[in-house]
């Protein structure tokens, strides 16, 4: 007969397991973006698409300008946006292709509320791109937000993925508390 104790160990086992698995099918973009910053306490965008880090990037329309400043404390990274209607920041995704979701973690702190489109880009060996259908996802200052989308087969003409997270009208100060992507 199974005592009390061996259930709860056992029970605690298998769900330590799990947090271990999705730890590391987990990529944290906030660390990227501050990984960005080493030995600088600004990182200048320009329009167009600028890679932060191998991991994370961010892309503006050509009259946007944006900075990457690392928070007081070093827990958060602010970005500071003029001129820009829209930006993204966006995720590369190293996927096996077993995985079958996609989680977003999002957390956002400004003025006001935000409204992002989020959704995937596949890169196509001829040099084009195909988007799945995006999620809208309101991101309220200081409430975290979880957006799920479904992953399907990776085709054979596909070399990358990426996640989007398209900000629609960016506050002119964006404070990200919380951007990471899990695969399960």
């Amino acid at each position: 007969m199974t005592t009390l104790y061996e259930a709860a160990m056992r029970n605690f086992r298998a769900a330590a397991d799990v947090l271990e698995a999705l730890r590391s099918a987990r990529v944290d973009l906030l660390g990227e973006a501050r990984n960005g910053l080493t030995g600088r306490p600004r990182l200048a965008l320009r329009g167009g698409y600028n890679d932060v880090t191998s991991a994370f990037g961010a892309c503006l329309p050509a009259s946007g300008r944006a900075e990457i400043l690392g928070s007081e404390d070093g827990t958060a990274v602010e970005l500071r946006c003029t001129g820009a209607d829209w930006l993204t920041l966006e995720g590369t995704l190293s996927d096996d292709g077993t995985a079958e979701l996609c989680y977003v973690e999002m957390e956002v702190g400004s003025d006001r509320p935000m409204v992002a489109d989020v959704f995937l880009r596949e890169f196509v060996m001829d040099g084009s791109v195909r988007d799945s259908g995006h999620r809208e996802v309101h991101l309220a200052p200081g409430a975290a937000t979880v957006c799920k989308l479904a992953l399907h087969d990776v085709a054979d003409d596909v070399t990358g993925r990426r996640v989007i997270i398209h900000l629609r009208q960016p506050a002119p100060r964006v404070i990200l508390e919380r951007l990471a992507v899990t695969l399960t």
